[in-house]
């Protein structure tokens, strides 16, 4: 086809209008059911300290702050430097580390904290259903502290705790009235994955270990 031939061609299409919409309309939903859990919500920090040991954390709870959970940390995981996160619930963190020894490195020094041997964060909530806790990238300054040291202890308060994902997921411009962070991790476990042949590995993409802290 000479060249003239093609652009005659495009110009008698561009000239037609659009077609419409090619997708099939969404039918609608009469509502969403609402799923069933197996175990009681009724106490959601029993259940979320259950379903998160169940999910392979290690968890603690305690009424007097994170002091003994992070000597703790520091003495079962031989830890000798550290990264802290901005998160609120982390703010003692840095000072309650030096004290036992450890050497609190930038979080925002990705260098520095690769080598870190503990990332200690907040969430900003936990699902008792799963065990789950929710990273929010924006209060935290970053993922640095929750993705590259091998070893991550989580800071979460009780009045933090939502039953169920739903919870979260319907709930979006309530638990963030200010619009979604830049990213919202949402963790459940040490970091595991599996390759082709189904062997599963942890720790290949973030902490092979979790500790959580449940405050209150």
């Amino acid at each position: 086809m000479e060249g003239s031939e093609f652009l005659d061609r495009l110009r008698r299409r561009l000239a037609a209008p659009a077609p419409g919409p090619l997708t099939h309309r969404r039918p609608p939903a009469p509502g969403i059911p609402t799923a069933e859990w197996p175990q009681s919500l009724d106490d959601p920090a029993a259940a979320f300290l259950e379903a998160a040991a169940a999910k392979g954390a290690v968890t603690r709870r305690s009424n007097d702050g994170p002091a003994a959970a992070l000597a703790e940390v520091v003495a079962e995981e031989s830890i000798r430097t550290a990264v802290v996160s901005s998160d609120p619930e982390a703010a003692d963190a840095a000072g309650l580390l030096e004290t036992t020894g450890v050497t609190v490195v930038p979080w925002d020094d990705a260098g520095a904290a690769a080598r870190a041997g503990l990332g200690v964060t907040g969430a900003v909530y936990g699902i008792a259903a799963t065990g789950s806790i929710v990273l929010d990238a924006g209060r935290a300054g970053g993922r640095t502290a929750s993705l590259l040291p091998p070893v991550h202890l989580a800071i979460l308060r009780a009045d933090r705790l939502l039953a169920t994902p739903a919870d979260l997921w319907r709930s979006m411009p309530e638990r963030f009235p200010a619009g979604p962070p830049s990213q919202m991790v949402v963790v459940s476990g040490p970091s595991k994955t599996s390759d082709i042949e189904m062997v599963l590995t942890t720790g290949v993409h973030g902490p092979g270990r979790l500790w959580i802290c449940l405050l209150g």
